[in-house]
């Protein structure tokens, strides 16, 4: 029977994960999210796969082509990959706080969201599963970016990641422009009831897409120097 003077147990931690079963997963994260920009890559070029116009049309107007198994694996290649890179920082101690766990979290839940909830085909949120779709692309392109953002910032003055720091916030900032094209039309259409026209729109998300892609890609490169 256990009194007050039985010695409490105390439970080892959890051994931490090796440096080399981190980085092959973090390998096999790469190589999800290389696999799927290597899809975007083929509906870009070929026209049979995604016969749309890459400057007015929108990255989920793939979802409506011959193509739209490639689209739909890259955004869920993407969205894997980057719960492994999350992961690692997360134990590696480099993730922490609140908001930002939860903009890391919002970037993977948004990504598998984009590929499972379809857009509705006239390009107006009608259903709920377009307004779904809607909001799960709006949540997708805001958050890695706030993500690298604070984890830069977090980790401005450290002497070890000052250079993924950096790289991790000038990544950030440079996409913010990118969504001015979608929000000025849409605070005008909210505050005034007008529909302001938007210009090249899919080229700019795919600029950027891209910006976001390379993000994750410094991302992943601070996990595995983590690891080592």
């Amino acid at each position: 029977m256990a009194t007050e003077l039985t010695p409490a147990r105390v439970l080892a931690p959890a051994p931490a994960p090796s440096a080399t079963g981190t980085k092959l997963a973090l390998g096999a994260a790469v190589a999800a999210v290389l696999v799927a920009a290597a899809f975007l890559v083929v509906l870009h070029v070929d026209r049979y796969w995604g016969p749309i116009d890459p400057v007015s049309a929108m990255l989920s107007d793939y979802a409506w082509t011959p193509g739209w198994w490639m689209w739909a694996a890259a955004m869920l290649l993407t969205s894997a990959g980057s719960v492994v890179v999350a992961l690692v920082l997360r134990r590696r101690g480099i993730l922490y706080g609140p908001l930002t766990v939860f903009a890391t979290a919002a970037w993977c839940a948004g990504l598998a969201a984009v590929a499972l909830f379809t857009k509705d085909p006239q390009g107006n949120a009608v259903s709920w599963v377009g307004k779904v779709h809607l909001a799960a692309t709006g949540i997708s392109c805001v958050s890695l970016p706030l993500a690298g953002w604070l984890l830069g910032w977090a980790h401005r003055n450290s002497p070890r990641w000052r250079g993924f720091a950096r790289w991790s916030r000038v990544l950030a900032l440079t996409a913010v422009p990118f969504f001015l094209p979608f929000l000025i039309p849409f605070a005008a259409n909210v505050a005034f009831g007008q529909h302001l026209p938007t210009v090249a729109t899919g080229l700019v998300e795919r600029a950027m897409a891209v910006l976001e892609l390379v993000e994750l890609l410094v991302l992943a490169g601070w996990a595995w120097r983590a690891a080592e």
